[in-house]
């Protein structure tokens, strides 16, 4: 039986992190809206009281109000982070391509694609719909995801330069 050398196993992890990461987005997504709601409002009534102690001295109307703003902003705050997240995983993924502006254009893509997929797919979920505005949102999310990825690897790679540089000077 011939061994699985380290850089197919590197392969073979970024890919399922992927994959899996994938599948996670489009479980959210298959949710109905009812248990959709439920969702937003346990994260709604954790964050509440961190957010706003008085909430409760609020009226009814002024608390139905505020409920449904932060509700929307909960939940688009939702899609932009599980997208940086997908933006992330994607850029890794295309290691493979050097140049860093193309690998992070080649997963803006994939994420955008995946991002409209996933609002077609919600056209068939009962209660849900698909909204170019969240394909704009995940895709701006991925695209934070990518930069950060980008931003990381350049200081990651500059670090390892200086070290080499250190471990190289003649010594005194």
């Amino acid at each position: 039986m011939k061994a699985i050398s380290k850089g197919r196993i590197k392969i073979i992890l970024k890919g399922s992190a992927l994959v899996l990461w994938c599948v996670v987005i489009f479980m959210f997504s298959a949710n109905n809206a009812d248990e959709s709601n439920k969702q937003s409002n346990a994260v709604f009534n954790t964050v509440i009281e961190f957010v706003n102690p008085v909430y409760d001295s609020l009226d009814t109307t002024a608390q139905a109000e505020y409920k449904d703003t932060a509700t929307f902003i909960i939940r688009k705050l939702a899609h932009f982070s599980e997208y940086a997240l997908l933006g992330i995983l994607a850029f890794i993924n295309f290691s493979k391509v050097k140049k860093l502006g193309y690998r992070g254009l080649f997963a803006a893509i994939f994420s955008c694609i995946y991002a409209s997929s996933d609002e077609i797919h919600q056209l068939f979920v009962p209660g849900r719909a698909g909204q170019v505005r969240d394909v704009l949102i995940d895709t701006s999310g991925a695209v934070a995801g990518i930069l950060l990825a980008i931003l990381i690897r350049k200081i990651w790679l500059k670090s390892r330069e200086k070290k080499s540089s250190l471990n190289t000077q003649p010594c005194k």
